[in-house]
């Protein structure tokens, strides 16, 4: 089968799959990523004989909860409420069952497997021409700014890669460097996960300045997002794609969930029970920490 009937294949799984964006790349090495020891570097680590990666976003940028400017209900982000915290795994399911039953092999990256994620998804999407990498090292896009989910696969298959790569629009654009209130973005592009309160959240240890700069924030954070021009249009009126009902849904679910103080009650194995679904990887007495700083900082608010 020709390299362009199955890149166009792919497609049309891939649309049936509620996958908003889908794009192809070679399965070279990843010669800039800073983590010079891990697999994901080099697609052919994975598998040796791999000569694509196919590269999908889900828009994300429709989720999100009013109550989330009450400091007293816990705030995430909309990846953290998506499900695809990790990588977007399941709607890529049919996409390499396809190739296999094309008699390729096909890896999905999936961060929740011992071996953890594969590619280094954001520079895989550059490279597939879905965008660019933002001062905030965030993947940002023309038409869904920062807000997509990202998942890969790499095959053995010959795609039709897509080549054209976007421009670097940030320009001399710094807002997101400015919003960062830890200075995690101090410099353009590289985002120093000793300081970021994404990261932090999730540590055992928060440094005085987190705690105050962390406000009602449970988990992850959404700062730079909301500072990063090319989001302004979906913050104010996020676009109606395929997984929009399906995310509201899910939003609905969990708006009383995340008072602060149902957050507070909620048992360990309640913990487990409604954020599993969620693929967050947070340990209960860290949850619980977050929770009791988040009301310390709704009481001073």
């Amino acid at each position: 089968m020709g390299e362009t009937i199955l890149s166009e294949e792919i497609r049309n799984i891939a649309e049936s799959s509620l996958i908003d964006v889908v794009g192809f790349a070679d399965a070279s090495e990843f010669s800039n990523y800073k983590l010079i020891q891990s697999k994901r570097r080099n697609p052919k680590l994975t598998l040796p004989q791999a000569k694509s990666i196919v590269v999908a976003g889900i828009y994300i940028g429709g989720i999100t909860m009013p109550e989330w400017d009450d400091p007293w209900y816990g705030r995430t982000s909309r990846l953290y409420l998506s499900g695809f915290f990790l990588d977007v795994v399941k709607p890529l399911t049919p996409i390499a069952e396809y190739l296999m039953g094309k008699g390729y092999k096909a890896h999905i990256c999936d961060g929740s497997m011992d071996e953890g994620s594969i590619l280094p998804l954001k520079l895989a999407a550059v490279r597939a021409g879905l965008g660019w990498q933002g001062k905030h090292s965030l993947l940002i896009s023309k038409k869904y700014g920062t807000f997509l989910a990202l998942g890969g696969i790499i095959t053995d298959a010959e795609l039709e890669h897509t080549g054209k790569r976007e421009p670097n629009r940030c320009h001399k654009c710094t807002e997101c460097q400015k919003a960062c209130p830890v200075d995690a973005l101090h410099d353009p592009y590289i985002l120093n996960r000793e300081k970021c309160i994404s990261s932090l959240l999730a540590q055992e240890s928060l440094p005085k300045e987190i705690v105050t700069a962390m406000e009602n924030r449970i988990e992850d954070c959404e700062i730079c997002q909301y500072a990063c021009p090319w989001n302004k249009k979906h913050l104010e009126n996020p676009l109606k794609t395929k997984m929009t009902d399906f995310f509201q849904n899910k939003i609905n679910q969990f708006r009383e969930t995340f008072y602060l103080q149902n957050l507070r009650k909620l048992s360990e194995n309640d913990y487990k029970v409604i954020f599993d679904k969620l693929n967050i990887d947070i340990p209960y007495h860290i949850f619980k920490r977050n929770i009791v700083l988040a009301l310390e900082n709704a009481k001073r608010a």
